[in-house]
């Protein structure tokens, strides 16, 4: 999206919108700035639909929203134009190869010049004079040798060149937010969303889930450690399938997971804390060291609702703080905090 605006105007929309970022408690980071001038400008009507969608819901814009709404109403264009430059890339390479087969085809032609040329000298009734043969061919010969071998090897320079910038262009960015195994938001992600929605009018409704799996070291002993990656990849399929956005799924530290959830009272968190608790409970593996099938792979999980007093910090807290009686009373189980 391009800004054309001339100073005055652009003063005027930056003042409207910073106030409005303050209201609603909109972290103050380019990516908003960006956003919020856009909304106060009305030039993407759909945007204004729905930021205004989500403050009716949350009393705010959640980051991952926020980070949604830019990509989709703010930055398209660009993205459209990386697509339309890796479709030039694919369509350059395929002209470098045909060029590269036309190269071919003009050495293999000029070679059958230089057969007939060859026959030409071996022949002693030939009209042309050998010297006039052979001063052509020494003229000749060398140039388009060398600047057919140039030509092809610039090809194969080019087509290698591309071939790599291609490879980095289809490499997904790497966000240092993101752990990169499961693809999980990592902790600090947690912490900033925490301290955001304890920030919110009190009349919206959060809830925090934090589980970890219980005596994995046992179960990695029994099962090996490939199969301990694969159920943690497992683990975190199951988180995104559960938190749809704006809710949020963390891989919080090692075994440990949490789940943010907006909109959700503790009845309702303890319900999709229960469900997960089930499914991994239902999982049924063969031990590594025998046809033995077990399912000893359980969670222990505590729950808590935001309250009015609560900081980023005594929510977090109370939850781990239910998580830790939930392994005290026997694991494998929900606790309320």
């Amino acid at each position: 999206m391009r800004f054309a605006e001339k100073p005055t105007q652009s003063a005027e929309y930056l003042r409207q919108a910073i106030p409005l970022m303050v209201k609603y408690k909109i972290p103050p980071n380019p990516l908003n700035y960006a956003l919020w001038y856009t909304y106060v400008s009305k030039r993407a009507p759909k945007l204004n639909v729905e930021l205004d969608k989500a403050l009716d819901v949350y009393g705010t814009c959640p980051t991952l929203l926020c980070e949604k709404m830019f990509r989709e109403h703010l930055i398209k264009d660009e993205i459209n134009n990386a697509d339309g430059f890796q479709s030039k890339v694919v369509g350059l390479v395929n002209e470098l190869h045909s060029k590269a087969g036309i190269a071919s085809q003009c050495a293999s032609e000029f070679q059958q010049v230089l057969d007939k040329s060859l026959v030409e000298l071996r022949n002693d009734k030939s009209k042309i004079s050998r010297e006039k043969i052979i001063e052509s061919l020494s003229a000749n010969t060398d140039s388009i040798s060398k600047s057919n071998l140039a030509f092809q090897a610039q090809i194969s320079a080019a087509q290698a060149e591309i071939v790599l910038l291609k490879e980095e262009l289809n490499k997904p960015p790497n966000d240092p937010r993101v752990d990169p195994i499961t693809k999980l938001f990592k902790r600090q992600v947690f912490d900033a969303e925490i301290e955001q929605l304890v920030q919110l009018p009190n009349d919206i409704m959060a809830s925090i889930s934090i589980f970890e799996l219980d005596d994995f070291q046992d179960f990695n002993e029994n099962f090996g450690q490939k199969m301990g990656d694969k159920i943690i990849l497992f683990i975190a399929s199951l988180l995104k399938n559960q938190c749809k956005t704006p809710s949020m799924a963390i891989r919080f530290s090692g075994t440990r997971f949490a789940m943010i959830l907006l909109d959700t009272d503790i009845v309702q968190a303890k319900q999709i804390s229960e469900l997960m608790r089930k499914k991994v409970a239902s999982i049924r593996l063969r031990q590594k060291n025998s046809n033995a099938i077990s399912n000893s792979l359980t969670i222990s999980c505590g729950v808590c609702q935001m309250r009015e007093e609560d900081t980023g910090e005594s929510l977090t807290t109370r939850t781990l703080k239910a998580l830790k009686k939930a392994k005290q009373q026997g694991k494998n189980l929900i606790v309320l905090g």
